[in-house]
């Protein structure tokens, strides 16, 4: 397998999860009158997803770590 495989794997399931996840720990204390308030909560799940994801990646892409079973 190619080295792209292992990030792609990686970074999908750790990204969605990583941003469902925060967004619904935050919609615990979000204000639903503000709408700024709402997307900056948004924003910044999603970038804390791809960036955590995209680090998670790259490390297995070096270490070539496959846990998922075909």
């Amino acid at each position: 397998m190619k080295r792209f495989h292992y990030f792609k794997i990686t970074f999908l399931s750790v990204s969605a999860g990583l941003f469902a996840g925060i967004v619904v720990y935050r919609l615990f204390d979000a204000d639903f009158s503000n709408k700024d308030a709402m997307i900056r909560m948004i924003l910044k799940s999603l970038a804390t997803a791809v960036i955590t994801g995209a680090i998670l990646g790259l490390l297995n892409m070096f270490f070539k770590i496959d846990k998922i079973q075909k």
